[in-house]
Order: structure tokens, then C-alpha cells, then sequence
């Protein structure tokens, strides 16, 4: 049969763990088996939000060729990436941006 557990067992395992206890020590201490704990964990975690994602379109230029210059649009914002780009610049400000939306 099943073990039941109480809603102050689930808050008081919760609130060790958010103090910087591991799941697994907090759960062995009260009796709770791990897996049991980590479930309580993750349904305790806050919702994460809805992926942001980014859209590359085609640079309109004469000039530019397909490789050497493209324009990323996230959160309304274009950013113009030439060929030699910093991709952890760009990486950086794709995650800016899409925090700022």
C-alpha cells in the first residue's frame, strides 16, 4: 500500500531543500524516498515561461550575399549579423532580448 504523506511533510521537505540542502539528504532524514522527493520538488518549481523563438529573415541588400549578412528578429528588435560575428555576442544579446519581451 501506498504511504501517505502530509501537506506540512511536503512544505517542510520544500522549504530545506530552497535552503540549499539536497533533495535526496532532506528526504532520507524524513523518511521520504528520493524519487518521492524530487517529484515534490519539481511540482513545487515555478512554471517556466513559454520559449521564446527567433526568426532569421533574408538581408533585402543588393550587396549582401546569403552568407554574409542576415538580420535576426527577436522581440521586435532586428539585429543586422555580418559574416565575422562574435556568436557568443550574439548569443548574449538573442538571450537580452528575449528575457526583455
Amino acid at each position: 500500500m501506498r504511504k501517505r504523506y502530509t501537506a506540512e511533510q511536503r512544505k517542510q521537505l520544500i522549504a530545506e531543500v530552497r535552503t540549499g540542502e539536497r533533495a535526496g539528504v532532506v528526504a532520507k532524514r524524513m523518511g521520504i524516498t528520493p524519487s518521492t522527493a524530487y517529484l515534490w520538488m519539481k511540482a513545487a518549481a515555478p512554471a517556466t515561461s513559454t520559449p521564446v523563438f527567433a526568426r532569421v529573415v533574408p538581408a533585402q541588400s543588393i550587396k549582401a550575399t546569403p552568407t554574409s549578412h542576415m538580420v535576426v528578429e527577436v522581440g521586435g528588435a532586428k539585429l543586422h549579423v555580418e559574416r565575422d560575428f562574435d556568436p557568443t555576442l550574439l548569443r548574449q544579446a538573442v538571450a537580452a532580448l528575449s528575457s526583455a519581451s
